[in-house]
């Protein structure tokens, strides 16, 4: 019984959120910001996330819950283009090998780096900006190059995440990928961890990890370091 009431509860919670989240002009002739309104129905997400969380596993899960709300609010935004073509990227790729290209398709360069290379606060542009070569092989071509972004809050817990891929035609190339992350306002303090993969003809491949820690909006921004591996 007592299992029930908790279920019927998790359930009249989830929508009053969601009926809150889905009206967001309000009541007709009542005014109000855009920016208002949206940080008032992430509170909402962030509010029935945490209360779900009690619902569920008791204090403890509360904060996880919460933030599990709030990142309903976040925004991936994700470009990408390409900065050299096929045949250059081959053409280089064999003066250093001989002549020859590998026997099968490959990565063969890829890095990653996460800005603002200090302290980000909620509502800010974190970017993470990626670039990729990718080879094709002499018995298979490179058919899909995607990059997966999953960004994990401090609680350790999944938040966000995002992929894309970047290529649009089969064979080599050079790319650049960008994933820009907005966090909202009431999003958790602390050091979230982004990851991101290299999925290459469907195949997982090269993994890059970074840090980034983030601050609340009213505390200034000192140098802080930012880890990343």
């Amino acid at each position: 019984m007592i299992n029930f009431k908790k279920s019927i509860l998790a359930v009249c919670i989830t929508s009053l959120v969601l009926a809150g989240c889905a009206a967001p002009g309000g009541q007709g002739g009542q005014s109000g910001s855009v920016n208002s309104d949206t940080a008032l129905r992430c509170a909402a997400f962030g509010v029935g996330g945490a209360l779900l969380g009690v619902m569920v596993g008791g204090k403890g899960a509360a904060v996880k819950g919460a933030a599990v709300g709030l990142a309903a609010c976040a925004v991936v935004e994700i470009a990408s283009r390409q900065t050299k073509s096929s045949a250059t990227v081959d053409e280089q790729y064999r003066s250093s090998n001989r002549n020859q290209l590998p026997q099968t398709a490959k990565i063969d360069a890829y890095t990653m780096s996460v800005t603002p290379n200090g302290v980000a606060k909620a509502g800010d542009a974190i970017r993470v900006q990626s670039s990729i070569r990718a080879i094709s092989g002499v018995r298979d071509p490179v058919t899909e190059v995607k990059e997966q972004l999953v960004v994990y809050a401090p609680s350790g817990e999944e938040f966000k995440r995002g992929e894309k891929k970047v290529n649009d035609s089969t064979g080599s190339g050079e790319y650049e990928n960008t994933f820009t992350l907005r966090l909202p306002d009431g999003a958790p303090q602390g050091m979230y961890k982004f990851k991101t993969q290299i999925f290459l003809n469907g195949k997982p491949a090269s993994v890059h990890e970074s840090s980034v820690q983030v601050a609340a909006l009213d505390l200034p921004s000192p140098h802080m370091a930012v880890a990343a591996r």
